[in-house]
């Protein structure tokens, strides 16, 4: 019992949290809820409406009395339209493993703090409206490099890790990619993210694990990283493609999605 309430993650991926949170690298102290939207057909201004006046003003309370510890929405870019799984990320950070939703008193009493003069069930209903919930991932991050910026843009890449190689990949994240991060955060002003999946959990899920690259604009995106330069100069008697070619056994990548980071707050 006590085990399962240090390692979250169990419910993913098996032993994988509390193998990996008894060697080297600790356990993971930095959660996410990031809920997949769908935008109702031609209701696409709406709902961007709809996150403004809502959404991002029930954020700030929260971020304010320190309920939560960030607040993203992201933009979905490539893959768009009806080939997107979401066309919104609407991602909720915890220091800790998220607690339950805020019940319904919470919310209405959020809500009039903000002065949003809509109740409670009005609120519901106007998102039902204008979108539908696509599912519910809770992530638990490994490392968190650099601080993204709104208007940045996130390539989101979705691995799947092979059964018995989930610490392994963590390993070779941390102590590979996550130094030549640093640097780049240092030098590009670019973030990183490396996360595993704690809910919902199942071999049939698609991905269990992801990385995401975070650009601060446009352009910085479309130039990428001069990802060899960087390597050397972090891991001078290290071989990158080496590392990379392991974490290519360990691992597949069934998807890379790109969003844009329309909305970015943190405490």
């Amino acid at each position: 019992m006590t085990t399962v309430a240090r390692c979250p993650s169990l419910l993913a991926l098996g032993v994988l949290c509390c193998s990996i949170a008894t060697s080297q690298t600790p356990a993971p102290t930095f959660y996410s809820r990031d809920v997949c939207v769908k935008v109702k057909e031609g209701r696409e201004r709406d709902f961007s409406a709809y996150l403004q006046d809502v959404p991002v003003k029930l954020a700030k309370v929260r971020l304010d009395a320190g309920r939560i510890a960030s607040y993203t929405i992201a933009e979905a870019v490539a893959p768009a339209g009806r080939a997107a799984r979401c066309d919104y990320h609407i991602v909720t950070g915890y220091e800790g493993f998220p607690p339950e939703a805020p019940s319904p008193e919470q919310t209405a009493a959020d809500m009039k703090k903000v002065g949003i003069s809509i109740t409670r069930e009005a609120m519901i209903s106007k998102r039902d409206e204008l979108s539908y919930l696509v599912g519910v991932d809770v992530w638990a991050y490994w490392a968190r490099v650099g601080t993204p910026r709104k208007g940045g843009y996130a390539r989101i890449n979705y691995d799947k890790v092979h059964p018995g190689m989930g610490a392994e990949w963590v390993t070779l994240e941390t102590t590979g990619w996550q130094q030549l991060a640093e640097a780049a955060s240092k030098e590009y002003g670019t973030s990183w993210r490396v996360a595993t999946l704690a809910m919902p959990g199942g071999n049939s899920l698609p991905y269990n694990v992801m990385t995401v690259d975070i650009f601060p604009s446009w352009e910085a995106f479309g130039k990428g990283l001069p990802t060899r330069a960087l390597w050397n100069k972090v891991h001078p008697d290290r071989d990158m493609s080496a590392t990379m070619t392991r974490l290519a056994e360990v691992r597949d990548r069934p998807r890379v999605d790109t969003v844009k980071l329309i909305e970015v707050m943190t405490r």
